[in-house]
Order: C-alpha cells, then sequence, then structure tokens
C-alpha cells in the first residue's frame, strides 16, 4: 500500500492507517519492533517528522508501545468487551484465557446518592452495599468498578469475599438472583489524578466510561454499576440492527441508542 501524497487525507494518518492494517493482518505480530523513524521516512519518501507523527498517533491510541533505549513495539491486542452478553470482569477474563484478580478497595453499607437510589428504585432511607474494585489481569490495572445493590435483596452480600468470587455469581448463589439484562450507557473520558494514580498511568490518558443498571429475571433492578477501563487495553464489540421506520413515524422519533448530551 502506498501513500497518496496529492491525497487531502494527512500523510501521517495515511502511513498509521497502513502500519495498522500491518498489525491486523499479522504482518507485525505484538512484540515485534516496528521499523524506525529515519526507515519510514526512506520507505515511504516522507519526513522523518511525519513518521514521527504517525507512530506518535498509534501510540497514544495503544497500538504501539515504546520501550526506552530499546525502540518503538507493536503492543499486546486489546481485550474486546462483549456488550451484547451480561458476563462480569472476571467471566470476560477468563473467556479470552486470562486469569482476573480484584482488589476491593470499598466495601460499606450506606445510602445511596439520590441518581442511584432512583436507578434501584430504592425506598426512602433504604441501603445499598457499595463495593469498589480494581480490577486486573496479569498484574496490570484495567478497570475501576463501583457497584451498589440492596441490601434487602441480598443480605449475605455483606460477608462475600468480593476480592475472589464475582458479584455476580455471588449474587445468584447467596441472593437466588437471577440476572437477565443490563441497560448500559457508554462514553469516552479522561483519567484524573486518583484514577491515574490507581492505573500507573498519565492524568488525561483517554478512558472508557461504562454506566448502568443490572436487571433479574423479574425485571427488578439489582445493581446500578460503574467502571472505568482504560481506553488502551479495551474495545466493545456490539451488533446492530436497522431498522426501518416510516416517514410519519419518524418524526419527532430519536435513533435508539444514541445520546446527545
Amino acid at each position: 500500500m502506498a501513500l497518496h501524497k496529492n491525497s487531502p487525507i494527512p500523510l501521517y494518518y495515511q502511513l498509521a492507517e497502513l502500519l495498522r492494517e500491518q498489525i491486523r493482518e499479522g504482518v507485525l505480530r505484538p512484540g515485534d519492533q516496528v521499523p524506525s523513524e529515519r526507515t519510514l521516512s526512506e520507505q515511504h519518501g516522507i519526513s522523518r517528522m511525519t513518521a514521527r507523527q504517525a507512530i506518535t498517533y498509534l501510540v497514544k491510541e495503544g497500538a504501539l508501545v515504546v520501550r526506552h533505549g530499546l525502540g518503538t513495539f507493536v503492543a499486546e491486542p486489546k481485550l474486546t468487551q462483549d456488550a451484547l452478553h451480561l458476563l462480569g470482569f472476571t467471566e470476560e477474563i477468563m473467556r479470552h484465557g486470562g486469569q482476573a484478580v480484584s482488589r476491593v478497595l470499598e466495601q460499606v453499607v450506606e445510602l445511596p446518592p439520590l441518581r442511584v437510589a432512583n436507578e434501584l428504585q430504592c425506598r426512602p432511607g433504604e441501603t445499598v452495599l457499595k463495593v469498589v474494585r480494581l480490577r486486573l489481569s496479569n498484574d496490570l490495572p484495567l478497570l475501576l468498578e463501583t457497584s451498589y445493590v440492596p441490601i434487602a435483596l441480598c443480605p449475605d452480600l455483606m460477608q462475600a469475599d468480593l476480592a475472589k468470587q464475582s458479584l455476580y455469581a455471588a449474587l445468584e448463589q447467596l441472593g437466588g438472583l437471577r440476572l437477565k439484562r443490563a441497560r448500559q450507557t457508554l462514553e469516552a473520558t479522561a483519567a484524573n489524578s486518583y484514577e491515574s494514580d490507581l492505573f500507573g498511568i498519565a492524568p488525561g490518558t483517554a478512558m472508557i466510561l461504562l454506566e448502568g443498571v443490572t436487571y433479574d429475571e423479574q425485571d427488578r433492578p439489582v445493581e446500578f454499576f460503574k467502571a472505568i477501563y482504560r481506553g488502551d487495553r479495551f474495545k466493545f464489540s456490539f451488533s446492530s440492527e436497522r431498522t426501518v421506520w416510516d416517514d410519519a413515524d419518524a418524526v419527532g422519533i430519536p435513533r435508539v441508542g444514541i445520546v446527545l448530551a
């Protein structure tokens, strides 16, 4: 694939796309060293600055990683979070053949924030169990997860060891709750100072915020969750189905699943 120098698309972006395609096709594999800026500039007839821009772009999005004193290498592939199936983090990591570890930062009974209480349909004065966990795989912090569960639904959950046990498994085993579906939103965000310290990343690093409510088979809200994923280590998979509206029906009806802030 040659770079098109007369194209309105910047050369650095074209080169980044070329390298990304080589990674997808397996020409460049995880752990392989990427050609140097000088080599790339000579191969494609571009300046070293343009080659540097392309590499920097791919490093920022997590496709490449810089090892100081050694060079630039292809990063390990991102984990794919299946947004269509209701799986906990532990189950997702195991599905990919990894080992999941949870570090419980907080596990307390408290009155929920107003928004959480509304989402969980809590009665006035009803308490919830708040669980904050840092989730890791192979010692790498991947996401910060906060869950709220009404105590009345599963009183024994207060004593559960959620560092070793999946929350969803505990809800099913201790509370007899069969989880069925989740309503969730996904948006881009940036790491604040607390999150950057936890993950060992720079403040402002791109993150993915997933929020929602999990429901059981009786359609009761069981959990309100907020999960902050490392943007350089995750991607989400979805499946879409086109719905055709009649002109009369389409008037005033927003597209499902798209929220404009």
